[in-house]
């Protein structure tokens, strides 16, 4: 079985919407168990997450075209470095995300919701495992042949 890198993300994707969601309810029914927090905590928490959110389906696509760059690369020596100041990228991407919700006023974002959030991209790399067997061949683009029943 095959999957390419599209599918992969494509999964992920819906994984982190489906987890940023469950994490978006749980964080608004605490606060509505505590009502001193409801008025300041709930929508803060939910803004906070759906920033994670977001940020954190960029990191897929980010990475899904990472991928793909990486592949088409000749020297292993130049790809792997592509492939490193891109994570680095990436992990600088999302410190600066944690920066703007740490100064943004508490009303606006929580900056936990922000961080629950932004945990939900591992959880989803681990929940992937469940959805793609262990013997499954990941391609990095469909070929003309095989999309079109022809061969050479």
């Amino acid at each position: 079985m095959e999957f390419t890198i599209d599918a992969v993300a494509n999964k992920m994707i819906l994984i982190i919407i489906g987890l940023s969601v469950l994490v978006m309810v749980g964080g608004v029914i605490f606060f509505q168990l505590h009502p001193a927090f409801y008025f300041n905590g709930a929508f803060p928490f939910a803004v906070g997450a759906a920033m994670a959110m977001g940020v954190n389906i960029v990191k897929v696509i980010w990475l899904k075209k990472t991928i793909n760059k990486t592949v088409d690369i000749d020297a292993p020596q130049h790809a792997k470095l592509f492939f490193s100041l891109q994570y680095f990228f990436r992990i600088i991407f999302t410190g600066v995300v944690l920066l703007i919700a740490a100064l943004a006023p508490d009303n606006i974002v929580n900056l936990l919701g922000v961080i629950i959030g932004i945990l939900t991209f591992p959880v989803a790399m681990r929940l992937m495992q469940f959805f793609i067997p262990a013997d499954t061949a990941i391609i990095s683009k469909v070929d003309d042949a095989d999309s079109t029943g022809k061969e050479d």
